[in-house]
């Protein structure tokens, strides 16, 4: 009922304003057999709790996860874990690593993955690039939990930057691959390039017009194609092997 009344235009704006407003800061929320704590004072819990957030997309990860014996998902820029929770509930003999910046939002995800008892998930509050250094992150609000490098934002965090390549040695599995890093996505593939080419993988990503010209460079030259799939949004969608 809620998601058809925010149909209307005029709930549509007003009812997001209300619950940032009022700052709802322990939100339970059921979803998809998944217990989710919510914080409405983000947009990200926000657009979650009114509309759904990128089932799409999470759909067309856990057809490809069921369908090619899977065995990792690795969900770079995890966010507080909406992906990851969802893809490890259904998904349980695969094993999740999830990514992200904010200690918080792995914080999250700790607490999220053990009140629903999923145990396949290994976190990493680290950020992901192509060299190892201290890096460091920004947002231009507080309640936003999409830090990113290139801000130079109010509310600032430093953390420690790695290669997966340094992180993962994984070879000859079957890897999906969500990256959403505002903007930072080629710094991640390259710091990634012998898991994806040791392994076969479908890759989702999120990518501004901007960046896909070399993003679609640089997936080439190593044997990855652009697929005809299509999300909630415009994230790309690679594969290295075929995909029916």
């Amino acid at each position: 009922m809620l998601k058809f009344l925010m149909t209307l235009p005029v709930l549509k704006r007003l009812v997001p304003s209300i619950l940032k407003k009022f700052s709802f800061k322990e939100i339970s929320y059921k979803y998809d057999d998944i217990h989710f704590n919510l914080d409405l004072r983000y947009l990200v819990d926000r657009r979650f709790f009114l509309y759904g957030y990128d089932a799409k997309n999470i759909e067309i990860l856990n057809k490809y996860i069921q369908n090619y014996e899977t065995s990792y998902f690795l969900d770079i820029g995890s966010c507080w874990g909406l992906y990851s929770l969802q893809i490890a509930k259904k998904n349980p003999r695969i094993k999740v690593l999830s990514f992200d910046v904010f200690e918080q939002n792995i914080n999250r995800i700790k607490q999220m993955s053990l009140k629903n008892n999923v145990r396949n998930i290994e976190t990493y509050n680290i950020a992901v690039g192509s060299e190892e250094s201290e890096v460091e992150f920004s947002v231009d609000e507080k309640f936003s939990p999409n830090y990113s490098k290139d801000l130079n934002g109010k509310f600032k965090i430093k953390v420690e930057q790695k290669k997966i390549d340094t992180i993962l040695v994984i070879r000859n599995q079957r890897i999906a691959i969500k990256i959403d890093v505002e903007r930072s996505e080629m710094d991640v593939l390259r710091g990634s390039k012998e898991l994806l080419e040791g392994n076969d993988c479908l890759i989702q990503l999120e990518c501004e017009n901007e960046n896909q010209k070399e993003v679609l460079e640089f997936l080439s030259k190593i044997g990855y194609a652009k697929l005809d799939l299509k999300g909630d949004n415009d994230d790309l969608y690679f594969a290295n092997f075929k995909i029916e």
